[in-house]
């Protein structure tokens, strides 16, 4: 009997997904201002540090997304993951802030490209081939759980070791959930190298589909959509009428409403297909960017708070679900490592270019924006379903 059953790995990944987003992704916000002091780095660099940093990882999950198709998980389990991971406990005993700002984006990119859902959701779906839908359910129900785990522990931690004892707890939980990871999947998951194509060929098969395509640019404006969102949600919420922390407090409450948006996401994919929950879901932001510049009052701050929590929490699981019923089994990892690529480019702009509309305009002209661009989105994913081939 296996020590490790196909649940139980979901499990062991999603306690990956955990610690991965848990470490420079959430915990990056937490321990910035203290940085920022001892270093003598402005925060408005420290912002384009994360910004870059999120770029990287959408570089590397493309390469790690080759590796996957080509030679299953255990390379980047066993080695490329775990580097970072030990990259990234080595981080805090640097004392330049040009090499610490590099290293951050080189051990970042490493860990995001290893460990967040461009990595292991297509790895769940393998676990579980009879049933993918369900098994990336799961997989995110666990990574819904990052962000009030992370953020308190990695606050408490930088209050009783400081900011830089704080990244080596973290960098050590990572490494001991690679190590876990590795070994409940050890062996598993090989794809012949002879069978894939070149990575200019899948690149290739992506800009020659005009349904690829036009589903990469509403992945792309609905990054870049929730994004904008997510940053200005607490600013236009005090333009709107709302105290600082009525207006913090609502923002929390959103984020732990992500959960909230995934656990019923299996009935409805089964009951309307992941295609059309997805649709569903991205015209849910257009609603949301309506309630949040009526935030001023309570009720359509709570409005926003749903809407938003529950469509944006479940838009990371449907990218794998829509994923697994339109892209080819063959490259997967790699197609949908590309396609992730896209939105991630949406996701860096996205606040830039709200921020230069509060600059022209006013906070007031951010839901404005965050609906333009979610518009944007479902029109686009409207014509990729007309495009859409009937079989994966």
């Amino acid at each position: 009997m296996a020590l490790f059953s196909p649940v139980r790995k979901i499990d062991v990944l999603g306690l990956l997904t955990i610690a991965a987003y848990g470490s420079w992704f959430y915990g990056f916000g937490v321990l910035a201002g203290d940085i920022s002091r001892d270093l003598g780095v402005g925060l408005g660099s420290l912002g384009v540090v994360f910004g870059l940093t999120t770029l990287a990882g959408g570089c590397g999950a493309i390469g790690v997304g080759r590796l996957l198709d080509r030679r299953g998980p255990d390379v980047i389990l066993r080695v490329i993951g775990p580097f970072g991971a030990l990259l990234y406990i080595a981080l805090p005993f640097v004392q330049s802030a040009l090499l610490f700002c590099s290293l951050h984006v080189v051990c970042g990119g490493l860990i995001s490209a290893s460990a967040f859902y461009s990595f292991t959701q297509p790895i769940a779906m393998r676990v579980r081939p009879d049933e993918p839908m369900r098994a990336v359910t799961r997989l995110t129900i666990w990574g819904a759980l990052a962000s009030p785990i992370a953020i308190p522990l990695t606050e408490a931690a930088r209050r009783t070791l400081t900011w830089r004892g704080a990244m080596r707890v973290s960098g050590i939980v990572l490494v001991c959930a690679f190590v876990m990871s590795a070994w409940a999947l050890r062996g598993h998951i090989r794809t012949p190298r002879r069978s894939q194509a070149g990575l200019r060929d899948v690149i290739r098969s992506i800009t020659t589909s005009a349904f690829l395509r036009s589903y990469a640019a509403s992945g792309f404006f609905a990054s870049m959509s929730v994004a904008a969102l997510l940053v200005f949600q607490v600013p236009v919420m005090k333009w709107a009428g709302l105290s600082a922390t009525a207006a913090a407090s609502f923002a929390g409450a959103r984020g732990l409403l992500q959960l909230i948006g995934r656990l019923p996401l299996l009935f409805f994919v089964t009951r309307f297909g992941a295609w059309r929950v997805q649709q569903m879901c991205k015209f849910a932001v257009i609603l949301g960017a309506v309630a949040l510049w009526l935030a001023g009052s309570t009720i359509f701050a709570s409005v926003y708070v749903v809407i938003v929590g529950a469509s944006a929490g479940a838009l990371s699981a449907l990218d794998g679900m829509v994923g697994h019923e339109v892209l080819p089994a063959e490259n997967f990892a790699t197609t949908i490592a590309l396609l992730g690529f896209v939105a991630t480019l949406g996701s860096a702009l996205g606040p830039i270019l709200a921020g230069c509309v509060v600059q022209l305009l006013s906070l007031s002209a951010v839901p404005i924006f965050v609906a333009a661009t979610a518009i944007g989105a479902v029109a686009c994913q409207s014509v990729a379903y007309r495009l859409k081939p009937v079989a994966p």
